[in-house]
């Protein structure tokens, strides 16, 4: 018996206390998944988890959001989490590092393309992104891109 696994749910069809000889699962990448039982006749139990679509809807989400949310707490409840830790777990499922690093890392990533493309100075940008002092976004883009802002804008212009 070949069993379709699509997301018309109109074309699944469910098998209950059937006897059945083998199954293979066709995916909508093109791999198939075949089940047989054993030589004892155990009973094979498949259950399909539609893990997909949620880590889909939850990085979704996060993309949407992250732009307007100034730290993780309101990237939590923008995303609709009452409990950052729960959050942070599928944050790290889903994207691999905390949601502080990743928030951090687009955040440079955007600094420095202005860095190098804008006009702005660094006082503009450091207070555009809510850094407490100049000093600590020159520190953390010096960490990050092993050159200071001022003299990675220098070295662009050359």
């Amino acid at each position: 018996m070949d069993a379709k696994i699509n997301s018309n749910k109109e074309n699944v069809r469910k098998y209950l206390l059937t006897d059945v000889a083998s199954c293979t699962f066709t995916f909508s990448d093109g791999l198939t998944s075949k089940v047989q039982p054993s030589p004892d006749k155990e009973i094979v139990l498949v259950k399909l988890i539609p893990h997909a679509t949620k880590s889909k809807k939850f990085e979704d989400s996060v993309l949407k959001n992250y732009m307007t949310a100034k730290n993780v707490n309101e990237l939590a409840k923008m995303c609709n989490y009452a409990c950052v830790r729960t959050f942070t777990r599928h944050f790290k499922k889903s994207f691999g590092t905390t949601p502080y690093q990743w928030m951090l890392d687009r955040k440079m990533e955007e600094i420095h393309s202005l860095v190098i493309n804008s006009d702005m100075t660094i006082t503009e940008i450091s207070q555009m992104y809510d850094f407490k002092s100049v000093s600590h976004l020159v520190n953390l883009y010096s960490k990050r891109y092993g050159i200071s802002p001022r003299k990675s804008r220098l070295l662009d212009a050359i």
